[in-house]
């Protein structure tokens, strides 16, 4: 990803779960699918939680303080890994970021 890519997701940014994925849990994984592409995607605990946070709406800085609340990470560090998870799910179709 480049920064340009990156830049396009900030703090503010509002997140949207696309209408065509569907979620299920299995233990503490997600896993996603998408209907129109017919592909899976699986989320780790934390990846689930960000993906949980995500679907209530819960914008991107929130989330940001949840993840270094409950993790032993940075603020910086939280902030980029949460960027680049929302950057990749946005690539893939699975979320759409609001204007």
């Amino acid at each position: 990803m480049n920064r340009t890519e990156q830049a396009q997701v900030g703090a503010d940014t509002k997140v949207r779960v696309s209408p065509s994925v569907y979620a299920r849990a299995f233990g503490s994984e997600l896993v996603l699918l998408d209907f129109g592409r017919g592909e899976y995607f699986g989320l780790d605990e934390l990846g689930a939680r960000i993906w949980t946070s995500l679907e209530a709406g819960t914008a991107l800085a929130a989330i940001v303080d949840d993840v270094v609340a409950s993790h032993e990470v940075g603020k910086d560090d939280a902030f980029r890994d949460i960027v680049d998870l929302v950057t990749h799910m946005r690539d893939q179709g699975l979320v759409v970021l609001e204007p």
